[in-house]
């Protein structure tokens, strides 16, 4: 868990100044205050970047810092940059810190931020200090439409699948947890005997091969590869092992089981110095002490690898990788890297389960689930496997778009569906739902040199491995219908247009074509008319995703309603899901201007809408004579980013009478951009 230069023209002297400036606003960072996560899309349309959220705070940065003043929002704090200073979150807050530190916030919390230079990089990491870089940007916004993504679960438990997973030996397990905490594992827990797999060690190399000589003797050795990053350009490399099991539809997509390899030692007490016979100057020291971590996270990387070897008899119609991280307990490093590389590329991950300290538990088989709000969909389907296949796991949820101490959480700022599986999150909390009810027991071993394979719960290792296998497994290449799907959030707005994914996830592709029906429907959802119906002949394979464009050039709330195969005449697995109600808000693309009801009926409507105004414009309503009666701007109106509500009202707060009436739209610089008629009838 965790220059100087000689300008050799004028011209070049004006240049470089003009880039210097630039640079010097290019860091502006703020934190603002909100209450509701939805509060957030608002503030980054005024043109901020989202860069990380906490709880209750978010930080944003702009190029120019004047934008901070337009937001509806508390600023806590802003700060700029210098050149070569980079920002930093910490979760573990330090009662000392150096000089070479900046801490810019400090949040009730536990959480802070901190800027300091890349030469102060690795001395601070050597103080101890879990550094997470602040994301470049943040995605709110997932990549994927909700719970398509989700396969079907066949209806009755299949034998097969049980058989598969009784295949999951704890021996296993337990085998590849000694043979990366111990030097000889033969010899057991004792002084001498215990590896370090401090990500910056070079001994921690000797635990790459290894992960990477498991997953190859599964996957094969083709099918596995090294990812390598630094922390910084100084640094020594370090090794994420990526293994693939290549499934038969290359643009399917693919799920991700994962866990960090890295150890650390840092909670080290001098009583356990002592009983292992160590130097104890100066405490636990990485550079010669041992970080054994058997539960953190030699439990997770044995799930990794034994769910490699079962899931790799299966065929699906998308792949999955299963990775090793390395860096987690400096700051996340491997997975960020990953995570940042992936959201690039545009990787299409279906969803991330990540295993992180699953085995100290020695009250209750229980594993705690920990998700973002788009990610309630993999607790959903782990939850409904533990069930299925009688696991005998008791399964607690943690639904906190914050809980950011582990590997899952790159991925969340990049836009992807990811999960924690944990112990108890957090396992040294005594406030948590688990210490409380009696269900789990201080992990006192945590971040220590005694964290050993001794203390071990393996059937606890062991059910946690089904549940990661049976969730993917029981999706492999089988007899079965396809089934159609479309869910709340598969329809959106796409500049002018709508446009509607579609789903097929069943165990067989969709070769027949079908009927594709979007209604517009009253605001509560009755009395739908079509606005759109042709057949589609895409070809659909388990785990794929039509997109489909629907011509439309109306704005404002509407409720659409969304029929795949209204025909039925697709042999389904199941019918329930092939409609959909979406309330959706659009807002007209750059260029164009909506502006209705007109005409405007006070009685019947609540405002006229002046939908896809530019940011910052200038709207003036006045009679046809010229005299003012109302002005509005943009920044000035509500949550909603390009869009202007008036109410029939003159700047003193009074109805205007029925009558036509004149607006204007202008820029910012007072530019006309758009003049029209209204006509308003009481």
């Amino acid at each position: 868990m965790c220059s100087v230069f000689s300008p050799l023209s004028i011209v070049v002297s004006t240049c470089a100044l003009l880039l210097l400036m630039i640079a010097a606003q290019a860091e502006v960072l703020a934190g603002v205050a909100f209450r509701d996560a939805a509060e957030l899309p608002h503030i980054q349309d005024r043109g901020l970047e989202l860069r990380h959220v906490a709880s209750g705070v978010a930080l944003f940065s702009a190029t120019d810092e004047s934008a901070f003043d337009f937001i509806d929002a508390d600023v806590l704090f802003r700060d700029r940059a210098p050149t070569g200073e980079t920002y930093y979150l910490s979760d573990h807050q330090q009662a000392y810190l150096p000089e070479h530190i900046r801490q810019v916030y400090r949040d009730l919390s536990g959480w802070s931020l901190m800027r300091l230079s890349d030469d102060h990089l690795l001395k601070t990491i050597e103080l101890e200090h879990f550094l997470y870089p602040v994301p470049r940007r943040y995605r709110l916004d997932a990549r994927a439409p909700r719970p398509s993504l989700r396969p079907a679960l066949p209806s009755q438990p299949s034998p097969d699948l049980a058989e598969l997973l009784g295949e999951v030996s704890a021996e296993r397990l337990q085998a590849h947890v000694e043979a990366l905490s111990l030097i000889d594992p033969t010899k057991g827990s004792v002084p001498g005997n215990l590896r370090t797999r401090y990500a910056r060690r070079p001994e921690t190399f000797v635990s790459t091969g290894y992960i990477a000589d498991a997953l190859s003797s599964s996957l094969g050795e083709s099918m596995v590869h090294l990812d390598t990053f630094r922390i910084n350009a100084v640094d020594s490399l370090m090794f994420n092992v990526v293994g693939e099991l290549r499934g038969t539809d290359p643009d399917a997509g693919y799920y991700v089981i994962c866990a960090h390899y890295d150890a650390i030692g840092t909670r080290s007490r001098r009583e356990q110095l002592v009983l292992l016979g160590e130097d104890l100057t100066g405490g636990w020291d990485w550079r010669v002490h041992p970080s054994p971590g058997a539960n953190d996270n030699a439990s997770g990387i044995a799930l990794v690898l034994e769910a490699a070897r079962v899931l790799s008899a299966r065929t699906f119609p998308w792949s999955v990788k299963f990775i090793a991280w390395s860096g987690e307990e400096l700051g996340l490093w491997g997975s960020r890297h990953y995570a940042n590389l992936a959201g690039q590329r545009g990787d299409r991950i279906l969803g991330v389960l990540n295993f992180d300290m699953i085995g100290f538990n020695d009250l209750t088989d229980r594993i705690e689930l920990v998700a973002n709000p788009n990610s309630v969909w993999l607790v959903d389907l782990l939850r409904e496997t533990n069930e299925r296949y009688d696991i005998g796991l008791q399964i607690d949820v943690l639904e906190d778009r914050f809980a950011g101490l582990s590997d899952h959480a790159p991925f969340w700022a990049n836009g992807y569906d990811a999960i924690l599986g944990i112990e108890n999150y957090k396992p040294d909390d005594p406030n948590t739902t688990g210490v409380i009810n009696g269900d789990y027991r201080l992990n006192t071993q945590y971040h220590t040199v005694v964290d050993l394979p001794d203390s071990i719960n393996w059937e606890l290792v062991a059910r946690a491995t089904r549940l990661g296998v049976g969730a993917l497994a029981q999706f492999g290449i089988e007899a079965g219908p396809s089934n159609l799907a479309v869910f709340t959030g598969d329809l959106r707005g796409v500049g002018n247009d709508l446009e509607v994914q579609i789903a097929n996830i069943g165990l067989t592709p969709v070769e027949d074509s079908f009927v594709l029906r979007v209604s517009r429907c009253e605001l509560d959802s009755t009395s739908c008319t079509a606005i759109y119906e042709e057949r589609q002949t895409t070809r659909l394979v388990p785990g794929d995703i039509a997109v489909v464009r629907v011509p439309w050039s109306r704005f404002g709330d509407t409720v659409f309603l969304v029929e795949v195969d209204p025909e039925n005449a697709i042999a389904e697995a199941s019918e329930n899901d092939n409609l959909a109600f979406q309330a959706v808000h659009l807002i007209a693309g750059d260029g164009d201007l909506a502006v209705f009801p007109n005409p405007f009926l006070p009685a019947r409507d609540p405002a006229v809408h002046f939908n896809g105004v530019p940011k910052f414009a200038r709207i003036t309503i006045t009679d046809p004579q010229g005299s003012l009666i109302w002005q509005g701007r943009e920044e000035e109106q509500g949550k909603r980013s390009r869009e202007v509500l008036w109410s029939g009202v003159n700047d003193s707060g009074f109805s205007v009478a029925s009558g036509i009436y004149v607006y204007t739209v202008r820029s910012f610089e007072g530019q006309l951009l758009h003049r029209g008629k209204i006509a308003v009838m009481r």
